[in-house]
């Protein structure tokens, strides 16, 4: 019975032994917890991936924004100088006309009429000069009477001159060459002084005025380039260079105004339209990085580069301009190194990386 007893229980232990050894395989080999320990650290050591961004000397443009309001570099509104009744137009709405090109006659009968009589008048009077003249040569006459018709001469003449000038007044034409408005009369109507025929620019040159404040005065100078854009072009750049500087400084608002005038071949600006100026400060060769790779500590500034070894570097950074996109830096950095712009949170000095993206100097926003 007692053999029977050791029997079962030496069964029982073989099925508990042959069990574990499939549950637990590991316990077939003290060795292989060491081994996966060795993975795990293995897996730990693994090369971060990060992106960088190589440094480069390159063009530094330092702007300043401001709004201005465009206008014609010559604009005019057109109007009789006298009262009169309109007889022809010759131009319609949005013309573009030459310069003493004419637009409008007014009716001018009358003072046609006043300039034979005044002609006339006048050659009656060069004719009794003359004979005046003959006499006193002969002293037939006195020198008085001479004087005398020759005073009537001249104001014969002023009149002719006089009616002249005024006739011409009936004959409206363009100051200049440009682009004329809507037109606001008809045949027919009579005009005064006041009233309104059209409106005439010339927007070959556009003048835009804008306000700086007075603490960029030591910086500005006369053909400084700006670039402007409108919300009607989204896409397009105007080009100019600043023409005037105001001599006066407001005092309630501290700033000046500033005079730029833009090439405008194509009259895609309007006068009075709104305008985003950019005013170009200056433009030097510079060492830039993306500011994503600046970063802020305290008072101090850093940036991860990535080694030769792949491995991360912290260097401190002294930084100086911006522009949108970028940060010019003065010192700590050299051409060609490579500086990280992402993954900067999931490294630190010494972590090995693996460079999985490098951007060139062009690819930099800005």
């Amino acid at each position: 019975m007692r053999k029977k007893h050791v029997v079962i229980i030496l069964g029982v232990l073989t099925v508990f032994s042959t069990a574990g050894l499939w549950l637990f395989p590991q316990l077939k080999n003290g060795g292989d917890n060491n081994t996966g320990n060795a993975q795990a650290r293995t897996s730990l050591k693994t090369a971060v991936p990060v992106a960088v961004a190589l440094t480069a000397t390159e063009p530094f443009t330092e702007t300043l924004e401001a709004l201005g309001t465009a206008l014609a570099n010559e604009s005019v509104v057109i109007t009789p100088t006298l009262e009169e009744r309109v007889v022809a137009i010759f131009f319609e709405d949005g013309d573009t006309v030459d310069k003493d090109q004419i637009l409008v006659k007014l009716d001018d009968s009358e003072a046609r009429y006043l300039l034979a009589e005044a002609s006339a008048t006048l050659r009656e009077q060069q004719k009794q000069f003359e004979r005046i003249r003959q006499l006193a040569k002969t002293n037939a006459t006195s020198r008085s009477r001479l004087d005398e018709e020759q005073g009537l001469l001249e104001i014969a003449r002023a009149k002719v001159a006089h009616l002249n000038a005024q006739l011409r007044d009936y004959t409206i034409q363009a100051p200049f060459a440009g682009v004329l408005g809507t037109r606001r009369i008809s045949k027919g109507a009579v005009v005064g002084s006041e009233t309104v025929i059209t409106t005439l620019d010339d927007t070959t040159l556009i003048k835009l005025d804008f306000t700086v404040p007075e603490t960029y005065l030591g910086v500005l100078r006369t053909a400084m380039d700006i670039a402007a854009q409108s919300p009607a072009y989204p896409d397009r750049i105007f080009k100019g260079k600043v023409a005037a500087i105001s001599s006066r400084v407001d005092p309630e608002t501290r700033s000046l105004t500033v005079r730029a005038h833009i090439p405008n071949p194509d009259r895609l600006l309007k006068p009075g339209m709104l305008l985003t100026v950019e005013l170009i400060k200056d433009r030097t060769r510079s060492l830039v990085i993306p500011e994503e790779a600046v970063i802020l500590e305290r008072d101090k500034k850093f940036a991860l580069v990535v080694t030769a070894q792949n491995t991360v570097a912290k260097l401190e950074i002294v930084t100086g301009r911006r522009s949108p996109g970028k940060v010019e830096v003065i010192s700590g950095l050299n051409a060609g190194q490579r500086v990280i712009i992402k993954g900067i949170t999931r490294v630190r000095p010494g972590t090995s990386v693996d460079v999985v993206e490098t951007l060139q100097a062009a690819e930099l926003h800005g």
